[in-house]
This record gives structure tokens, sequence and C-alpha cells, in this order.
């Protein structure tokens, strides 16, 4: 099930949340940053399927990872060096919908199972 938040409802205190996706569990925090933006900064951690280059066997790699990127109540017009901006176009925030871009990300680099990597 879909964690959704209001867009509107995030103040510039820390709107904590968790959820598990893809086996990935996913806790962070939303503050508002600027107006119409809202940084987003999350900690993934867990086991993730993924598909071996090689060899295409299937595997679990444990994922560790912080991530940090602003989202945008609509179109976003302008640039930020430090963050990426994810641009939402509805009043809610659906956070599993989010995080699908950031576990694809993971799961499109190049990965090689243990058999693989033993081969060289």
């Amino acid at each position: 099930m879909s964690q959704k938040v209001p867009f509107r409802r995030v103040t510039r205190d820390a709107q904590s949340f968790s959820l598990s996706h893809a086996g990935v569990k996913i806790t962070g925090e939303l503050t508002a940053f600027r107006p119409k933006l809202l940084l987003l900064r999350a900690r993934m951690e867990g086991p993730l399927e993924v598909d071996c280059y090689r060899c295409g066997a299937t595997f679990d790699i444990m994922v560790g990872e912080n991530v940090s990127f602003l989202l945008s109540e609509g179109v976003f017009k302008g640039q930020d060096d430090e963050f990426d901006v994810v641009e939402i176009h509805e009043d809610l925030i659906d956070l599993e919908a989010v995080f699908d871009s950031e576990i694809a990300l993971i799961q499109s680099d190049y990965h090689a199972c243990k058999q693989c990597r033993e081969e060289g």
C-alpha cells in the first residue's frame, strides 16, 4: 500500500516517514525548503533483487544509501546545484512512486553475481 503525504501539509518542522518498497526499508523526513519545494532526506537499507549483467541470474544485494532530493510542487523552473529535483504533479506525494525511480536506478547498475565475480 502506498504512503501519500499532502504537499501543502509539510512545514519547516520535519515530518518523518517510514515505508518498505521492493524489500528495501526507507526511513526519512520531509521539510519545507523554499516556496513550492520540499526537502526529502532518507536512508534506504535492506536486500534488493538485481540481475547479473553477465549471466542474467537474479540475486540480492544489500542496499545502504542516504538519499536527498527536492520535491517540486508542479513544474520546477530553475536550477539547483546541490539536489536533484523531482516534480510532483498532484496534491499528494506518493512516496512509494518517488522511490520507484531510486530503486530502479540501483537495479539498472552493473551487478555481477558471485559466480561471475569468481570467474573474473
